[in-house]
């Protein structure tokens, strides 16, 4: 990977900040997963609700397509010096780190490129709607109550099959991560054995059925 470097414009480095940005809130820990083609690089992340997210940017390498796990917090510096100066994303300053091969949804474990069905379609404004009552029954639930009762709501609302099937916690993690508005885009389910699939003009979100319930840790961010 020595010498490696992303070319994007000012803009998409400043849209890539802010989706890393959005999860550093979270947790600044986070890792990232950068899979680069001749002409695009996509970044994976696991966010804090069970769900694996990627974005993806139109860009060109200088050593070929790249697959490489690094810290998102240095990542999103890296494209904070590119906004500023102006200049490539200098990858091979991004130290790898090691991602644990879990059991449950992680970087580590990709979701499949190809053998996804068909997918439905719907509009994200009227997806949103589902999400907004979720997170009203969410705060009226836990209102008063302990942190591991809040958490035991939480768990049974986003786990709670929605539109397409997803899991709740699908629509409201495209929501936290600014890939659906209460607009008119239009958004597409699919499903591939036991991964599940959204996908908006602004990044796609999955999840898998085998990756267990225990621990999820879904908490609505305000």
């Amino acid at each position: 990977m020595s010498g490696a470097t992303l070319i994007l414009t000012i803009d998409d480095a400043r849209v890539l900040a802010a989706f890393g940005r959005r999860q550093l809130a979270w947790d600044p820990r986070l890792p990232v997963r950068i899979v680069s083609t001749s002409s695009a690089v996509g970044i994976y992340t696991a966010p804090p609700l069970n769900v694996l997210a990627l974005f993806a940017v139109p860009a060109l390498t200088t050593d070929g397509p790249m697959d490489l796990t690094v810290s998102l917090a240095a990542l999103v510096a890296e494209c904070d010096s590119t906004i500023q100066f102006g200049s490539p994303l200098q990858v091979e300053t991004l130290r790898p780190v090691a991602v644990p091969a879990t059991a449950a949804i992680s970087v580590a474990h990709l979701p499949p490129a190809d053998g996804w069905q068909l997918p439905m379609q719907a509009l994200a404004g009227d997806l949103l709607v589902h999400v907004d009552t979720a997170v009203a029954e969410f705060t009226t639930r836990s209102a008063g109550q302990t942190e591991a009762v809040q958490q035991s709501i939480a768990d049974e609302i986003w786990e709670r099959l929605t539109w397409a099937a997803l899991p709740m916690r699908v629509l409201h993690a495209a929501r936290r991560l600014g890939m659906m508005s209460n607009d008119q885009s239009r958004v597409s389910a699919a499903t591939c054995g036991p991964w599940k699939r959204l996908a908006t003009a602004r990044g796609q979100v999955f999840t898998r059925s085998n990756s267990g319930r225990a621990g999820i840790g879904l908490h609505v961010v305000r």
